[in-house]
């Protein structure tokens, strides 16, 4: 009924508009005219200054209203997507939620059998083993108590002073007996100590599929170098490979979920060092690696000190 009544107005305002037009001139013509010649040109006037009059208020009106329609369409098609988006990341949080439930009562199953197996009587190199598995266990715990919580904001408080350094050596420890990297010779070049406040959980993770990530690449043979420098207030994390390197085509995709070019991917390792990096204000870049490969980049920024 409203579109009725506003297309039925302005009916309404055009017939008036028109006649009191046609009225009026049609006077002024008569008054104005002192032969039949001049008559009929002041009508073909008139004519004509209808036809502009009314073609401009076309023009304008029709201007107008298809600017607002686009205004509404664009954004109706942004509370759909905003909608759309809503409702994929409940049933991902839901999806996620059940998932790290499950995951984290078989974890703490594996993290107390390792407990009891610490308790054997095992060499120094089977009790390192044991004692890696444990410390592996729970990270994976504490991740899955992050992806549960998934919606909640990090906050300063959740902080902790992390020696990069430290952290580095201890992932590639960790990895040694990883089938990825068993075979992969590994170089450090780690410079000074460099500790920031980080999110110890997330480094730690960033670390992994970072390695692995590189690793995989050279088909668990290859060369691997991990790169630790501050630059223009950066602490910058290389690390190298000389695998193939990343295809053209494939790099502008490097970051999106569920992109892989593993057989057996799921395109999430990226995406999780990217998500990483965002949460301490960092990012994370490709480039081609002078051993051939390819060299993923983490950049911290370095707090200044008081």
């Amino acid at each position: 009924m409203k579109a009725l009544s506003r297309a039925t107005l302005v009916a309404l305002l055009y017939v008036v508009t028109a006649g009191a037009w046609i009225h009026f001139s049609g006077d002024f013509a008569l008054d104005a005219s002192h032969t039949r010649e001049e008559l009929e040109a002041y009508e073909r006037m008139k004519g004509l200054g209808f036809v502009v009059v009314t073609g401009l208020g076309l023009f304008v009106t029709t201007f107008f209203v298809m600017r607002r329609l686009i205004a509404d369409g664009e954004e109706a098609a942004r509370d759909r997507e905003a909608l759309m988006s809503a409702e994929r990341q409940a049933l991902a949080g839901l999806f996620v939620g059940s998932i790290t439930h499950d995951a984290n009562n078989v974890a703490t199953v594996v993290l107390s059998a390792l407990e009891l197996l610490d308790e054997q009587p095992l060499d120094a190199e089977g009790r390192l083993a044991v004692r890696d598995a444990q410390h592996a266990m729970a990270r994976l715990v504490a991740l899955f108590k992050d992806l549960k919580g998934l919606g909640r904001r990090r906050g300063s408080a959740d902080l902790t002073e992390t020696c990069l350094n430290e952290a580095i050596e201890h992932a590639v420890a960790l990895l040694q007996g990883h089938s990825a990297m068993r075979h992969c010779h590994v170089t450090l070049s780690l410079g000074p100590p460099v500790t920031l406040p980080l999110f110890a959980d997330l480094v730690d993770s960033m670390l992994i599929n970072l390695l692995i990530n590189a690793a995989q690449a050279t088909r668990g043979v290859g060369r691997l170098e991990v790169k630790l420098s501050v630059v223009d207030g950066f602490a910058r994390i290389e690390v190298h490979d000389d695998g193939p390197g990343v295809p053209p085509e494939q790099v502008a995709q490097l970051f999106k979920p569920f992109h892989t070019t593993k057989p057996n991917g799921t395109g999430l390792g990226l995406v999780s060092v990217q998500q990483a990096a965002l949460a301490h204000q960092g990012r994370v870049e490709h480039s081609r690696s002078p051993l051939g490969g390819a060299c993923f980049t983490v950049s911290l920024p370095v707090p200044a000190r008081g």
